[in-house]
């Protein structure tokens, strides 16, 4: 059932069929009650098309209509009705008394904290003020840069030889189409993608050959370990105030004269 709202015409029409009919239309199947009709109140839209049925009959009639009895001149201007939104419930005594009476314990606890601040949180660094914020030695060092660095040259590195290495197959397989130009279509293809493949797993081949020979080489520098070796030792003499050299002397080194203080 679809309600509407009650517009100028459909009131006036209400009003002359309850005159004609000397009585009001009594509502069926939960149908708004129109005995006392105000502008923008409910009807149904079967109302409207009993009340403009009815209407036209009594015009037929030759009674005295002196409202619009068409349906499309009533339901001009009329809107679907909204019932208006069901009123709160009111709130029970006790619900009124418990929002005060926490309304004042709230009032009460905001003054308190006015007139007694709590004191302020002591910091890590006012408590430590000698102490170091963990990680800031690890912030401020060179490495993550370095890192960095050596992050981005090997993308580079590494994204120019994917680019070298396609470049490569696509000449390869292009050179081999031009070349057997006067072979079938179909040898031409085969022969242009299996020299192509044949390129590709040269070329890894040999990137990981060197990639291998690069960890070998890197293996190497680290098991190497430094030996040092005492070539010249030199001792100086208080009591006489020269140095003397462990296996001679060499007039090539510089000679110091000490004195003993």
């Amino acid at each position: 059932m679809v309600l509407l709202t009650i517009t100028q015409a459909a009131k006036d029409a209400i009003i002359t069929h309850q005159r004609l009919s000397l009585q009001a239309p009594a509502p069926q199947d939960g149908e708004p009650d129109l005995r006392d009709p105000i502008d923008g109140g409910p009807i149904a839209h079967g109302q409207l098309i009993d009340i403009t049925n009815a209407l036209k009959k009594y015009s037929a009639d030759k009674a005295s209509v002196d409202c619009a009895s068409d349906l499309e001149t009533i339901l001009r201007g009329s809107k679907i009705y909204t019932p208006p939104p069901k009123p709160k419930p009111e709130k029970s005594p006790e619900y009124v008394v418990l929002m005060a009476r926490l309304r004042e314990d709230e009032e009460r606890r905001a003054y308190e904290r006015m007139i007694n601040p709590p004191p302020p949180q002591e910091t890590f660094a006012q408590r430590y003020p000698g102490s170091k914020a963990f990680g800031a030695d690890i912030i401020k060092s060179p490495i993550v840069d370095e890192v960095d660095e050596m992050t981005y040259a090997d993308i580079n590195r590494q994204m120019t030889l994917i680019i070298n290495v396609l470049i490569t197959i696509i000449t390869c397989s292009v050179g081999i189409w031009i070349t057997a130009w006067h072979w079938p279509t179909p040898a031409r293809l085969g022969l242009s993608l299996g020299g192509s493949s044949v390129v590709a797993i040269a070329e890894v081949a040999i990137y990981f050959g060197y990639i291998k020979r690069m960890s070998d080489a890197k293996d190497k520098e680290v098991r190497k370990f430094e030996s040092k070796e005492v070539v010249e030792t030199w001792v100086i003499d208080g009591s006489t105030g020269q140095k003397a050299l462990s296996h001679g002397r060499d007039e090539s080194l510089r000679q110091r004269k000490g004195k003993h203080r």
